[in-house]
């Protein structure tokens, strides 16, 4: 009870503020892209088995549409985005007394929606930009290689789809939401348009199918986590403008 009323508060105050910044209220579209870093985030069982990951580039691309109030602005869209991990086991035992090293290389594309809050900090023509919301990541395919060295023997590889869903044989879920934050640049590069350059984190919530996990006897989370760098450029429509 005590959350919902501080939640009711916080959206009252929210757009008690935007209803007095009426006069400078717009809506926009517009499209952008960009590069991103992405990694897994390991806990339990899996934190056991890869001791280690790197993040893996990837771009991403959509377009971007909202309404902006005074320094107010609520952004959403549809974007593609590559995602992914690289990781790695320490050295291990295997059968036969024999010493394996493991590599493993996950490349996975989502459509994602995010819902964020943005709120202009410094400026009027160039202006610091801090931005946080959820965001909603549907997969739509992924592959795996996966590259095993052992000592004395040789290695070998093996690659295959990933599989997204909620059956015994679906790895991970289809829907993964997440929450991204972070900081950017907005400036005007025409008297209807501007220009954002935004750094945003997605931090994942667990991604596994439990499923899945529970008929292989696997305990633990998998969060996919992404450094976002991208441009957008939005065209704007001033509410109350007679052209």
């Amino acid at each position: 009870m005590k959350k919902q009323l501080i939640l009711t508060a916080v959206f009252f105050a929210f757009f008690q503020i935007a209803a007095r910044a009426q006069n400078d209220m717009s809506i926009f579209i517009g499209g952008g892209g960009g590069g991103n870093l992405s990694t897994y985030s390991y806990t339990a069982d899996y934190a056991d088995t890869y001791t280690s990951s790197s993040a893996k580039p990837g771009l991403n691309g959509g377009f971007v549409f909202g309404m902006e109030f005074g320094k107010m602005a609520i952004v959403s869209g549809v974007n593609f985005i590559q995602k992914g991990t690289k990781a790695e086991t320490d050295n291990y035992r295997i059968e036969n007394d024999y010493v394996g090293f493991l590599k493993a290389r996950e490349n996975t594309s989502f459509i994602s929606i995010p819902l964020l809050f943005r709120y202009r900090i410094l400026g009027e023509k160039i202006g610091l930009i801090a931005s946080a919301g959820p965001s909603f990541n549907v997969a739509v395919g992924g592959n795996s290689r996966l590259e095993l060295e052992v000592v004395g023997v040789g290695s070998r590889s093996q690659s295959g789809d990933i599989n997204f869903g909620s059956g015994i044989n679906d790895t991970y879920k289809r829907f993964q939401p997440g929450f991204m934050l972070g900081p950017g640049m907005l400036m005007p590069v025409s008297e209807k348009g501007k220009l954002a350059v935004n750094m945003l984190f997605d931090l994942g919530f667990d991604a596994v199918n439990k499923r899945n996990a529970t008929a292989r006897g696997i305990n633990g989370k998998v969060m996919n986590v992404s450094a976002i760098l991208n441009v957008t450029y939005t065209h704007h429509f001033v509410f109350g403008d007679k052209y």
